[in-house]
């Protein structure tokens, strides 16, 4: 008896009326991107030819976002994040085991910000431009002169 009343009650729920929206017109929304963001990036190693990691090498970044968001950066050798940050400036360190190369590799800076370009998925955060800084490192295991 049960199973036959909730049964009765979900058939009576479902010729219940819901709400319609009856407006037959189209409307049409184009988002108006703003200016572009503009991205400044200020790294110790921008002065540096081929900085050597004898035992370590510290990397000191700064970045500047202007008409947009910074989001996050993520540093990266040879394909090993090394380090990750949500803060626009900061610093790491980079240890000779972290490259798979015995000589100059390449340490990839990628800085995630917002587009502006207006769009739902930019307004939500889920849009995001890269703007990459990269730099030659020397891991060689030979001396010094």
């Amino acid at each position: 008896m049960r199973k036959a009343s909730w049964v009765f009650t979900l058939a009576a729920m479902s010729l219940l009326s819901a709400c319609y929206f009856t407006d037959s017109e189209w409307y049409k929304a184009d988002p108006v991107a703003d200016d572009p963001s503009e991205v400044l990036v200020i790294s110790n190693l921008d002065t540096l030819f081929n900085p050597r990691v004898n035992d370590s090498l510290q990397v000191i970044y700064e970045v500047s976002v202007v008409n947009g968001e910074f989001f996050f950066m993520e540093a990266m050798v040879s394909d090993w994040t090394v380090h990750s940050s949500d803060s626009s400036y900061g610093s790491f360190w980079i240890y000779p085991t972290q490259s798979d190369e015995t000589g100059l590799d390449t340490l990839y800076l990628d800085f995630y910000h917002s587009s502006n370009s207006n769009t739902l998925a930019d307004v939500t955060g889920y849009e995001a431009l890269i703007t990459g800084q990269n730099y030659a490192i020397d891991f060689s295991e030979e001396d010094l002169p």
